[in-house]
């Protein structure tokens, strides 16, 4: 029986697009600033590099097109960290966390820079629905998923078995694997919008997928009628 049902963050419970353009933008108006063209250029940009590059080093990509010193990247990178956020959790987040409260423990285990996952956590509000909260990062950057420690941890800390809980992610490497390692069930979540939505992977597929979360109390019907049948299974 499902008793927890575990979140990832970032293209899970909000859209992370709407975190990466306000860091662009205020990256992009501090180049302004420092005379290296117009601001609303600048974020095009950066937001084409992310999409179109890989969102690995683009402001190292940036540097080499508009022609600034790579010796300001570390400044614009925590700049990008560190710009006021306006993120809000997806419609669907809101309104199946509130109906799943409920029946089950909710849980968040994210992956990223800890103050920067903290940050996002804080201006989602997400301790005022989720009984446990897991930012991998502070169990060390080798316990990022698809390590299952951050998964156990917030197993153990809301007193459920990881074959107990359901695990719901973008990633279709970290979190499926994250998930599988540490005995949990797992949904992957294709946004519309999210950076993973259209990445394909192979045999190491999720046990269920969903464009929306409000497709997740269906799922979770599905696996509870399933229950007899895989116990009777196991019995025989």
């Amino acid at each position: 029986m499902i008793r927890c049902i575990l979140f990832d963050l970032d293209d899970t419970l909000y859209l992370e697009d709407e975190f990466v353009q306000g860091g662009f933008r205020s990256v992009a108006a501090t180049l302004e600033q420092r005379g290296y063209g117009a601001s609303e250029t600048i974020f095009g940009l950066l937001h084409s590099l992310h999409w179109r590059e890989g969102r690995d080093h683009v402001f190292d990509k940036a540097a080499e097109r508009l022609g600034f010193p790579k010796s300001m990247v570390p400044d614009l990178v925590e700049i990008y960290y560190r710009h006021p956020l306006t993120i809000r959790l997806a419609p669907d987040a809101e309104s199946v966390l509130k109906s799943l409260r409920t029946d089950f423990k909710l849980g968040c285990v994210t992956d990223g820079h800890k103050q920067v996952q903290w940050r996002k956590v804080e201006a989602l509000d997400l301790r005022s629905v989720m009984d446990t909260i897991v930012v991998a990062d502070e169990l060390g950057r080798m316990f990022w998923k698809p390590d299952p420690l951050a998964i156990l941890t917030a197993c153990g800390n809301v007193g459920v078995h990881p074959q107990e809980s359901l695990f719901v992610g973008d990633n279709p490497e970290r979190d499926r694997r994250g998930a599988r390692n540490a005995g949990a069930r797992s949904v992957r979540i294709r946004r519309a919008g999210g950076y993973f939505a259209g990445s394909k992977i192979g045999e190491d597929r999720a046990d269920f997928e969903a464009a929306s979360l409000v497709e997740l109390p269906g799922i979770l019907r599905r696996l509870k009628d399933a229950m007899p049948a895989e116990r009777s299974k196991r019995e025989s």
